[in-house]
């Protein structure tokens, strides 16, 4: 074995360094390389230089390298042996990984068999490594070509050659077509039927419209047999819905991911899907795959409903679905021109249903509804569930209770769900642009790229979070004053709303126009009105306010107070926050299962 070149350092004393090392080592794992949200594109990949008959790769140094342009990344294969000079290395994410910026320059080499020491390939600026430099990267490279090593090698977590190469997050972006099993990737595609769900988890049938030869082949009568495994139902409640073959993957929502697809997933839906796990089925040894949830961020989500139609992998998506109709135009359940082709009398039915469910949700009090039309553009679930006003929630009379004691109290909360009539009188941020903020965006923008203990690349990840004010959609019952109540929107209930993915909307000008047409249809004039009052300095005149009631779903929940405990006071109960008869909770209510249709 040749000598370490001077002023190199093994691959675990780099593990246990920080700052800039030089290291050489043999690569036992590559991802795909994949472009940021950014300018730059990277590069990712794992070495080692000892212990290469253990199957692991989590004991080399992950190698992170960015650059805007993609002929100044080493281009990387399994069994390289990749020499780095000044590379960074530092804590990211709990991992420990060489990190080169798109603001850095760090010399690469690769030796790969076949090439010769003499002739490696060199970058970002060429380069003539040492005599020493080549020696000891043979030595590597004939170590590697060794075939009891060469047979030990761990298999890269990714296809070498993929139709799409990039990545979401820290998982590698594939389609259905180019998926293997024990991989964690990330999918986009279309729900073929509403989630299959239980008390604990949720089975998706998913496809991007790609053919897998290790997939189920659906065929039209045969296959959608849920709670018909011996085949009882009639012929015709048996179609398949999706398209035909194997295009169509399994994928079974542990929670908290099957409480979202339950809540806001449909048949025809666009998802991504990220930290999905290909694995091989117990019975018929075909692929099928899971989401569990995320050791290390427990209530992550990772399904996600995608509305954004002009981002690239959703056009590709498109497009494949396109084609394939255009190649089935008899298989009516993905759309094809079949559809064209229904009875008179089917089209009336259909037409029925369609003005029946014009009002979903919204027929629970008739007499009500009659006199103050909701608006149609805006849907709740849960129709059969009778509307309240909001002063019944706001005096809910199942919050007072009665102790052993026979002494009244009043719960501060309750984790109660409601459908209210109400309409939209005011809104918190005055702007539309602070609608979205950023998940992390203070590290982000206060630490340097060297320094943080973030990825350079990473963009920075928006959320929705905005309150609304309601009043009742109706006059308040005699006797009784007119309520208002404070409802909060966010994250996934915020995007079941507006049917939006939140961004940076002061630097995405047509999302902001986007955002406000959409809640135009929820509060009419609304933000016209506090406009023109704050130029004008005086209370805005709700009479002239535009916006029509509509039902929605509301949740009441608890926070903790946020009263301050001074050195004066009392605390005398674990429950009492000892201010006033504060219980230490505060009751607040938030929007969920609402939507905005156009």
């Amino acid at each position: 074995m040749a000598i370490l070149p001077q002023s190199f350092i093994h691959v675990p004393e780099a593990l246990a360094s920080r700052g800039l090392v030089n290291v050489v080592g043999i690569v036992v794992d590559v991802l795909p390389l994949f472009r940021t949200s950014g300018t730059s594109a990277c590069v990712t990949f794992t070495i080692k230089d000892c212990d290469l008959d253990n199957g692991h790769t989590w004991d080399g140094l992950k190698i992170k390298y960015f650059n805007d342009n993609e002929n100044y990344l080493p281009h990387i294969t399994l069994k390289d042996v990749v020499l780095l000079r000044n590379i960074r290395v530092r804590l990211y994410k709990g991992q420990t990984m060489g990190i080169v910026s798109q603001h850095e320059t760090v010399p690469w080499a690769v030796f790969r068999p076949g090439l010769g020491p003499s002739s490696p390939m060199t970058g970002p600026v060429p380069f003539d490594p040492s005599y020493s430099e080549k020696k000891y990267a043979q030595s590597l490279v004939d170590r590697v070509s060794n075939a009891s090593v060469q047979g030990q090698l761990p298999h890269s977590s990714a296809p070498q050659e993929s139709a799409s190469k990039s990545m979401y997050g820290q998982w590698p972006f594939l389609l259905v077509k180019d998926i293997q099993e024990r991989t964690f990737v990330s999918l986009l595609g279309e729900i073929v039927k509403a989630p299959v769900s239980d008390f604990e988890k949720a089975i998706l049938y998913f496809t991007d419209y790609t053919a897998n030869k290790d997939l189920i082949n659906y065929s039209q009568d045969a296959s959608n047999r849920d709670g018909d495994e011996y085949g009882y139902l009639s012929h015709s409640m048996k179609k398949w819905p999706g398209p035909l073959g194997q295009m169509t993957l399994q994928i079974t929502l542990w929670e908290p991911h099957a409480s979202y697809a339950r809540e806001y997933l449909k048949a025809k839906d666009f998802v991504r899907l990220t930290n999905v796990h290909i694995k091989r089925g117990r019975i018929a040894q075909n692929l099928e795959a899971s989401i569990h949830s995320d050791r290390r961020f427990p209530d992550k989500i990772h399904v996600k409903s995608v509305h954004d139609k002009t981002d690239n992998q959703v056009r590709d998506l498109l497009q494949r679905r396109a084609q394939y109709r255009k190649e089935h135009p008899d298989d009516e359940d993905t759309g094809g021109a079949a559809n064209s082709k229904k009875s008179k009398k089917q089209q009336q039915q259909e037409r029925k249903k369609q003005e029946a469910r014009r009002g979903e949700g919204q027929t629970s009090n008739p007499v009500l509804f009659k006199r103050n039309r909701p608006n149609e553009n805006i849907r709740a679930i849960d129709p059969d569930v009778p509307c309240r006003s909001l002063e019944d929630i706001l005096s809910n009379e199942s919050h007072k209770n009665n102790s052993p004691d026979n002494v009244e109290y009043t719960l501060p909360f309750q984790n109660l769900l409601y459908r209210a009539y109400a309409r939209v009188v005011d809104f918190f941020p005055p702007n539309l642009e602070d609608f979205a903020v950023p998940l992390n965006g203070k590290s982000a923008i206060s630490s340097s790229a060297a320094d943080s203990d973030g990825d350079p690349s990473d963009p920075i990840r928006w959320e929705w979070r905005f309150c609304l004010l309601l009043e009742s959609g109706a006059p308040p019952p005699p006797g009784q004053s007119k309520k208002y109540m404070k409802l909060f929107v966010s994250g996934h209930d915020a995007e079941y709303l507006l049917r939006l993915d939140a961004v940076d909307l002061r630097r995405n000008e047509d999302a902001l126009v986007e955002l406000r047409e959409r809640l135009f249809i929820l509060w009419g004039n609304l933000e016209e009105l506090k406009k023109k009052a704050a130029a004008e300095g005086h209370a805005r005149l709700l009479e002239s306010l535009s916006s029509v009631p509509f039902v929605c779903c509301v949740k009441e929940y608890g926070v903790q107070c946020s009263h301050e405990q001074g050195p004066d006071r009392i605390q005398t109960d674990e429950l009492d926050c000892g201010y006033g008869g504060c219980l230490g909770w505060v009751r607040q209510f938030a929007m969920f299962g609402t939507t905005i249709h156009d």
